[in-house]
């Protein structure tokens, strides 16, 4: 089982600090500053920056950078090998090393030095040769080195809000505070706040107000001694009442039989959007091409929908470039969505954390050159171990939890076992809004195996009692949750997916909602046919209405029977029992004698 990276806070209070203005900008000669070390006598990365004005795109690959361990007999060893000791920066100056050995007690690597080169420097050298000696007039800027112990032991915190991040009141006022002796550095931007020209110190008395609409978004560090924390960022959303079933909702528009890639108008993608406006108020996306991906934010804002846009991340740079240019093109459209993630479940797909990084950093990228602040996430499953490259530049982070579908979590225990995980992944991060983007079951697909040979055989009734659950705990405590999902995806058994993936949707490629999700979400009333003066009901043959309207009626297997506009419906023809019929926005059961 992976386990998750917490990432505590000390909350060590120096009182709350005021606001000034500072500027800091890339140094004229290349300055090296590490954010994280593993501690001695533990293996890991080593992560950093080289803040220097001269690395562009198209020179990056011309530098990197050495990392050098010092042991106790006075040996250098070049990291993280001898043949490739040459480490990689990109052109922010972000570098990683693994600097992990094997030496323990007196051997123990205390030290780590750190030099920024010119690779050419170093054409034809073995790394077993490359020494603190060796290194003199090699080295580009001043060296660092880094002891571990006081790294560790001198490491500001990063800053605490007095304010959990995540969903709360308009208006809510939010302080941050650190330890004595610390700064805290702050952009309200989206940039880096230990490197961005508009980042301010934050000192005695700063408030910040959550908006009323958008969100409020600050990140920052603590700096002491020219030593960086970890970054933070927070965010906060207004709280708004639930005026629909679910508060949001994972859409994916490949209906009936169209392949993903499938090109999708507006006006279809406004079509299929209308009946998910009517379930939720926000709305999660996978990607931002093709199958109406590219309407979807512009559509959902018109339709007075929040949205959460995915940009999908694979280990193909072309593939990735193409989906960061169709968030461009969304941007360009406007409006501004309200949140994006980038990459879904990228342990699964064993996504390199390097490349991960590199498409969030070009997201952001993105969003500043559209003239935007927006928050940027990514989501997994939970228990997963964040890289520190990915999670410390993430503003907020989703989990993906299906209890009961890909797990042996018995059918009465599914909901107690979704609030647990939940509640148990709040935890693991206080400093980050956490949501809930992706929960459901499936209806159909079954029987399949999952772990430890356990065998999960979906239904309507198993996905009925799993939204019932979840809708219950919604009402109780509403957390921001996006319910996998508005329609079902029948071109995943295109794409060699399990039949399961298919069903797990509330509605079909008809736009008309399943049973299980009509009796649940939307519960039928039971005594509307006075209001509506349909009658009788009872009845033996025709049904009346006091005006015309759109008549819709469904047999209990929820087949579609009839589809009129009239004030009059003939159910002469149909076998006694019981139907649904459906006038306009409202469900009614009738009973055929």
């Amino acid at each position: 089982m992976k386990h998750p990276f917490f990432k505590k806070l000390t909350c060590l209070a120096a009182g709350i600090l005021c606001c000034a203005g500072m500027n800091r900008m890339n140094a004229a000669e290349p300055e090296i500053i590490i954010s994280y070390l593993p501690p001695t006598g533990e293996g890991g990365i080593a992560e950093g920056r080289v803040l220097w004005d001269g690395l562009t795109e198209n020179n990056a690959a011309q530098y990197a950078v050495i990392a050098m361990l010092c042991v106790s007999e006075g040996n250098d060893y070049v990291k993280p090998c001898y043949n490739n000791y040459l480490n990689a920066v990109d052109a922010s100056g972000n570098f990683a090393v693994n600097i992990t050995t094997g030496g323990a007690g007196d051997f123990a690597v205390v030290h780590v030095g750190f030099y920024f080169v010119r690779r050419t420097a170093f054409d034809g050298i073995d790394g077993a040769g490359v020494n603190t000696g060796f290194m003199d007039g090699r080295y580009i800027g001043r060296p660092l080195t880094v002891n571990r112990n006081d790294f560790w032991a001198n490491r500001p915190q990063p800053p605490v809000p007095d304010i959990r991040p995540g969903l709360a009141e308009a208006g809510q006022r939010i302080q941050l505070s650190c330890r004595a002796g610390e700064t805290i550095l702050y952009t309200q931007d989206g940039s880096d706040p230990a490197t961005s020209v508009s980042a301010r110190t934050c000192g005695v008395g700063a408030v910040f107000s959550v908006p009323a609409d958008g969100s409020l978004l600050i990140r920052a560090v603590t700096r002491r001694s020219g030593i960086f924390s970890a970054p933070a960022s927070f965010v906060w959303i207004p709280r708004e009442p639930l005026t629909t079933p679910f508060w949001g909702l994972n859409v994916s528009l490949a209906l009936n039989g169209e392949p993903f890639g499938h090109p999708l108008s507006e006006e279809t993608t406004r079509t299929r959007m209308a009946p998910v406006a009517r379930l939720a108020g926000w709305v999660k996306t996978f990607g931002t091409l093709h199958n109406g991906l590219p309407y979807i934010n512009k559509v959902a804002k018109e339709l007075g929908l929040h949205t959460l846009i995915g940009v999908h991340v694979t280990g193909s740079k072309a593939d990735n470039s193409a989906q960061i240019q169709g968030l461009r093109q969304i941007l360009k459209t406007g409006p501004a969505p309200d949140l994006i993630l980038v990459g879904n479940e990228c342990s699964l797909a064993e996504i390199a954390p390097a490349t991960h990084a590199a498409c969030i950093d070009s997201v952001r990228e993105a969003v500043k050159e559209a003239g935007f602040v927006i928050p940027v996430g990514s989501a997994d499953l939970p228990d997963v171990s964040w890289s520190h490259t990915v999670l410390d530049r993430l503003d907020f982070i989703g989990v993906n939890i299906y209890c009961g579908t890909w797990d042996g979590t018995p059918e009465n225990e599914m909901t107690d076992a979704l609030i647990r995980t939940y509640a148990g992944q709040v935890a693991a991060y206080p400093s980050k809004f956490v949501l809930l983007t992706e929960t459901g079951s499936p209806h159909a697909g079954g029987p399949y195996s999952v772990q430890n040979g356990f065998v999960q055989t979906p239904s309507p009734q198993k996905a009925a009692k799993y939204l019932d659950g979840f809708l219950k705990w919604m009402a109780r405590d509403p957390v921001p949750s996006f319910y996998f999902e508005a329609y079902d995806e029948p071109a995943k058994s295109q794409n060699g997916g399990h039949p399961v993936e298919q069903y797990f949707g509330l509605m079909d490629g008809n736009l008309e909602l399943h049973p299980f999700c009509r009796e649940t979400a939307l519960p039928v009333q039971t005594i509307p046919s006075t209001a509506l003066m349909l009658y009788p009901n009872p009845t033996s043959g025709d049904l009346f209405l006091k005006e015309e309207s759109r008549i819709k009626v469904y047999d209990i297997q929820s087949i579609l029977l009839q589809d009129v506009v009239d004030s009059r419906v003939d159910l002469s023809a149909c076998p006694q029992g019981l139907y649904l019929v459906r006038i306009n926005e409202t469900c009614v059961k009738v009973l055929e004698k």
